[in-house]
């Protein structure tokens, strides 16, 4: 099961501990352009993205929609700061395309550390992750220019190209729609 090895590839599980991960998630469809986390909700789930993409977003204070990550399969997804802090969440997840996760809340996430301890080192090294995560996401913001952003986001992702609507893409890169079409013809020449 991808959920499995992909926290295997943390902390090695024995097949007694692989089952023992499983049986506290459930299955969740999300149609496309649903909301699974809405802004001024508490978080109480993480999930494990099997198929699609998800988009993490905020409203700005002019009502325009920020898009912060874009999750593909094969990752966990949630609102963690409200997970962590037990606070209204200030931003959206939502389904790009249809998407299948496993999710679990925190009661039985808490009930599985005590279960399988190993847990409590994988939710150590996803919380250091995604702190890694915000920092270069920050540090591309602030140091590279618009084309640079682009760039990169073709080298590391450009599957999420395909399948991101473009004004997502061009909130993600802090542009206007206008600008990543320019974006896009200077990336051809």
């Amino acid at each position: 099961m991808e959920l499995t090895d992909t926290i295997d590839q943390v902390v090695h599980l024995t097949k007694d501990e692989k089952l023992s991960i499983e049986k506290y998630f459930t299955v969740k469809a999300l149609p496309k352009g649903e909301l699974w986390i809405k802004e001024g909700q508490y978080c109480n789930h993480i999930g494990f993205i099997k198929k699609g993409i998800c988009r993490i977003f905020y409203n700005d204070q002019d009502g325009n929609e920020i898009s912060c990550f874009f999750m593909p399969e094969n990752n966990f997804i949630s609102s963690y700061t409200s997970f962590l802090t037990l606070a209204p969440t200030k931003e959206n997840i939502e389904a790009v395309e249809e998407v299948e996760m496993l999710v679990i809340n925190r009661e039985d996430l808490e009930k599985l550390s005590k279960e399988v301890p190993k847990v409590q080192i994988w939710r150590r090294v996803m919380a250091e992750n995604l702190f890694i995560l915000l920092e270069r996401r920050i540090s591309m913001l602030q140091s590279k220019t618009a084309q640079e952003r682009y760039e990169n986001l073709i080298k590391e992702n450009s599957d999420i190209l395909l399948k991101v609507p473009l004004q997502y893409t061009a909130s993600f890169l802090g542009v206007t729609p206008q600008h990543l079409s320019r974006l896009r013809k200077n990336s051809v020449k």
